[in-house]
């Protein structure tokens, strides 16, 4: 089934997808500055570093994996400082208290990991799935989706489906 999805690469779709974060944080959590959470997430798509390197720095500020452990000592975080870890604790909500925050969240690093050491294969619609779970949360708020318009479009013989690294930064809603 075609969707409007199908012309984005990967990084096209993990764009959408930090889009529709922005949107939703926007709309429910209106007093919180969630600029520093959208920069991670940014990073996915630019070429500051691999797309899977940038995916496992940002997936340990996904609710679910930040609020495993009890602490920061007990924590098995690769990436995250303890003051990051401080930082992120007292701005995100814990899964329990936001599923689909945690939901929106975990499917970009989904998004992004799908493919991850594989051939990304045009007519499988894993990704797509994901973004149609953002998509019903979006939805289900009344919040307006994004203009999927504004995301760089690529083939997808053009690297494989991954699409080119981009600064996806202006696309943002809530980075000055």
């Amino acid at each position: 089934m075609k969707t409007i999805f199908d012309e984005l690469s990967i990084r096209g779709r993990v764009a959408y997808a930090i889009m529709c974060f922005e949107r939703y944080v926007t709309n429910v959590y209106p007093d919180k500055d969630m600029s520093a959470v959208a920069e991670v997430m940014w990073k996915i798509v630019d070429d500051s570093d691999y797309i899977d390197n940038s995916a496992y720095r940002y997936m340990e500020i996904i609710p679910e994996y930040l609020f495993e452990a009890k602490d920061f000592i007990s924590s098995e975080f690769d990436y995250m400082t303890e003051s990051e870890y401080v930082f992120y604790t007292h701005l995100l909500p814990p899964p329990e208290d936001d599923n689909e925050l945690n939901i929106i969240m975990h499917s970009i690093y989904d998004i992004a990991m799908e493919y991850a050491y594989t051939a990304v294969e045009l007519d499988k619609p894993e990704t797509k799935e994901y973004l149609q779970i953002i998509y019903n949360i979006l939805n289900n708020h009344s919040i307006k989706q994004p203009n999927i318009s504004d995301i760089p479009k690529y083939e997808w013989d053009n690297t494989h489906g991954w699409g080119k690294p981009f600064d996806g930064r202006y696309l943002s809603i809530i980075i000055n």
